[in-house]
Protein backbone atom coordinates (compact mmCIF):
# COMPACT_ATOMS: atom_id res chain seq x y z
CA UNK A 1 0.00 0.00 0.00
CA UNK A 2 1.20 3.49 -0.80
CA UNK A 3 0.83 6.38 1.63
CA UNK A 4 -2.05 8.68 0.81
CA UNK A 5 -3.63 11.87 2.04
CA UNK A 6 -7.03 10.20 1.69
CA UNK A 7 -7.28 6.93 3.64
CA UNK A 8 -8.83 4.12 1.59
CA UNK A 9 -9.71 0.54 2.41
CA UNK A 10 -7.80 -0.77 -0.61
CA UNK A 11 -5.23 0.40 -3.11
CA UNK A 12 -6.37 1.75 -6.47
CA UNK A 13 -4.83 2.84 -9.75
CA UNK A 14 -5.78 6.19 -11.08
CA UNK A 15 -6.05 7.22 -14.69
CA UNK A 16 -4.07 10.39 -14.14
CA UNK A 17 -1.80 11.75 -16.81
CA UNK A 18 1.91 11.91 -16.02
CA UNK A 19 4.82 13.67 -17.68
CA UNK A 20 7.50 11.42 -19.19
CA UNK A 21 10.53 12.25 -21.29
CA UNK A 22 13.42 10.21 -22.65
CA UNK A 23 16.50 10.33 -24.85
CA UNK A 24 18.10 7.61 -26.94
CA UNK A 25 16.69 4.87 -29.14
CA UNK A 26 12.89 4.93 -29.42
CA UNK A 27 12.72 8.08 -27.28
CA UNK A 28 10.10 9.40 -29.70
CA UNK A 29 7.64 7.04 -27.99
CA UNK A 30 8.07 8.94 -24.72
CA UNK A 31 7.32 12.60 -24.76
CA UNK A 32 4.94 14.92 -23.04
CA UNK A 33 1.99 13.94 -20.93
CA UNK A 34 0.50 10.45 -21.20
CA UNK A 35 -1.83 8.18 -19.25
CA UNK A 36 -0.09 6.02 -16.65
CA UNK A 37 -1.05 2.75 -18.31
CA UNK A 38 0.71 3.81 -21.54
CA UNK A 39 4.13 3.79 -19.89
CA UNK A 40 4.30 0.02 -19.35
CA UNK A 41 3.30 -0.76 -22.92
CA UNK A 42 5.84 1.64 -24.41
CA UNK A 43 8.63 0.29 -22.17
CA UNK A 44 7.70 -3.27 -23.16
CA UNK A 45 7.90 -2.31 -26.84
CA UNK A 46 11.07 -0.23 -26.56
CA UNK A 47 12.91 -3.00 -24.68
CA UNK A 48 11.51 -5.74 -26.96
CA UNK A 49 10.54 -7.75 -23.88
CA UNK A 50 8.29 -10.34 -25.58
CA UNK A 51 11.10 -11.43 -27.93
CA UNK A 52 13.68 -11.39 -25.14
CA UNK A 53 11.46 -13.62 -23.01
CA UNK A 54 11.07 -16.10 -25.89
CA UNK A 55 14.84 -16.21 -26.37
CA UNK A 56 15.43 -17.41 -22.79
Amino acid sequence: MQPSLVPMGSETHSGQDVGIYASGPKAYLFGGVVEQNYIFHVMEHALDLPNRADAM
